[in-house]
């Protein structure tokens, strides 16, 4: 027989949702408050970027920063910390220099090589490029004036779109100049290509970012040339369209190299074998920190299930932080990890990646099933999380590294800070610790935590 449910019994089911959503608020108001008050993910983030510097896969950065992982995980009282040996793809900078050429005149030019680019001819000690240079602005103008880019310099000058709100989406637009932008003008048989910085700012930055090059298309020395340069350039191309540009390049593959995914799992309590993981890069670009990319992803992975700890919580599922390798121009520590990282009988139930810098936390983005199967799960953080900046909980996917895993049914989520000024810093020298805004970067490692607690305690 059916239990008689009666008014006095909902009445106690309604008290009792109402006590422990309460609750539910009071403790994450508790993960905010110890987060701003200690600034933990702060002082990590500082030390990470003195002690390891730049990261770049590879090199004695990276190996520092691995060592750092390690070190500092091991003192926070996780049930084990170890490392995934990976093997990355290491390339080096070298010399990098440019001039714009008038008669006798030369204007230095600010410019870095594209992660991955050959060098010039010679290399660092080689006469570098010396080419009349024709100036790209979108797709189209490459098809219409691919034909005068024979023995000259491609410059790809289609600036982020500063109308479209989201900049990430501005980001993308424009981004495939400098990803395949190369190979590109080379089947029109140039010889060089500038790709203007991808950035909103007007600065003299330049930045880098990984490019790649097409099989069997010669491969031809890429840069980048900071905003206020490319502007400056456009303009005298007006006056002048016979210019030339001068540059050198020393970049050059070194090898495979050793390094390594760092984790951290502190098992579940009830479904052990139910692995979440929160995430970031360890690996940075060369010309920073990394502080912005990927620091900030690694300290909020770090603090996010300290500040759990901290409040006494006990997971049901077990949590894993997880710093991959080489998120930049490879991905072998996520692909590693995606295939071999979890031992025979365990799988991955989520995952929630910081990837997008420190700024202030706006929300989360979930897979579409996720929002069709359990929007009563999304309203419910919506209403414990809007106080703090969460409120936007879209669709969408969580970012390069944890987007490699595959278990079937895994929430891969990506958490979304404010991104206006990301894009000021990310890939340039400029990404350090003085780009941070210390309660910024621990609002959003706090707003990871909140996610995982409430995750954890509902599915």
């Amino acid at each position: 027989m059916k239990p008689i449910i009666t008014l006095s019994f909902l009445g106690a089911l309604s008290l009792a949702a109402h006590s422990q959503t309460a609750e539910e608020a009071m403790f994450i108001k508790g993960l905010y408050q110890q987060a701003l008050g200690e600034q933990q993910g702060y002082h990590w983030l500082a030390n990470l970027c003195e002690e390891a510097g730049p990261r770049l896969a590879g090199s004695e950065g990276d190996a520092k920063g691995v060592r750092w992982a390690v070190e500092t995980l091991d003192t926070l009282g996780f049930t084990r910390v170890f490392t995934q040996p990976v093997e990355v793809r290491h390339w080096a900078r070298g010399t990098e220099r440019g001039e714009c050429v008038q008669g006798k005149q030369e204007r230095t030019l600010r410019i870095t090589a594209l992660g991955g680019s050959v060098g010039t001819p010679g290399g660092d000690k080689g006469a570098g490029v010396t080419a009349k240079v024709i100036e790209i602005v979108g797709r189209e103008d490459l098809a219409a004036k691919g034909h005068l880019l024979a023995g000259n310099i491609a410059f790809f000058n289609e600036p982020m779109d500063p109308w479209l709100i989201n900049t990430g989406s501005a980001y993308g637009k424009a981004g495939w100049q400098r990803w395949g932008g190369a190979s590109e003008a080379a089947k029109y048989g140039a010889v060089g290509v500038l790709v203007r910085s991808l950035t909103h700012r007007q600065d003299d930055f330049p930045h880098t970012g990984a490019m790649a090059y097409e099989e069997e298309v010669t491969k031809i020395p890429a840069a980048g040339i900071s905003t206020n340069d490319a502007n400056w350039l456009s303009g005298e191309l007006k006056k002048n369209p016979s210019l030339q540009v001068h540059y050198v390049l020393g970049c050059h593959e070194v090898g495979r190299a050793a390094s390594a995914n760092v984790i951290a799992e502190w098992k579940g309590s009830e479904f052990p074998d139910e692995v979440m993981v929160v995430g970031g890069h360890l690996d940075s670009w060369d010309l920073g920190t990394g502080a912005q990319d990927d620091g900030t992803g690694v300290v909020h992975s770090m603090q996010a299930l300290w500040l759990l700890k901290q409040a006494g919580y006990q997971p049901r599922h077990t949590l894993r932080i997880v710093l991959f390798a080489n998120e930049e121009f490879g991905l072998e520590g996520a692909r590693d990890y995606a295939t071999s990282g979890l031992e025979a009988g365990r799988h991955h139930i989520a995952g929630v990646e910081s990837d997008g810098g420190s700024g202030a936390p706006r929300g989360f983005s979930l897979p579409g099933f996720f929002h069709e199967e359990h929007p009563e799960i999304i309203e419910a953080l919506n209403t414990l999380m809007s106080p703090y900046g969460c409120r936007e909980w879209t669709q969408g996917g969580s970012g390069a590294d944890v987007g490699q895993i595959t278990d079937e049914g895994a929430i891969l989520m990506g958490y979304r800070g404010d991104s206006q000024r990301y894009f000021d810093y990310h890939h340039t020298a400029q990404d350090n610790i003085a780009s941070v805004h210390p309660r910024e970067l621990e609002l959003g490692s706090a707003s990871i935590a909140a996610l995982i607690y409430y995750l954890d305690k509902t599915l």
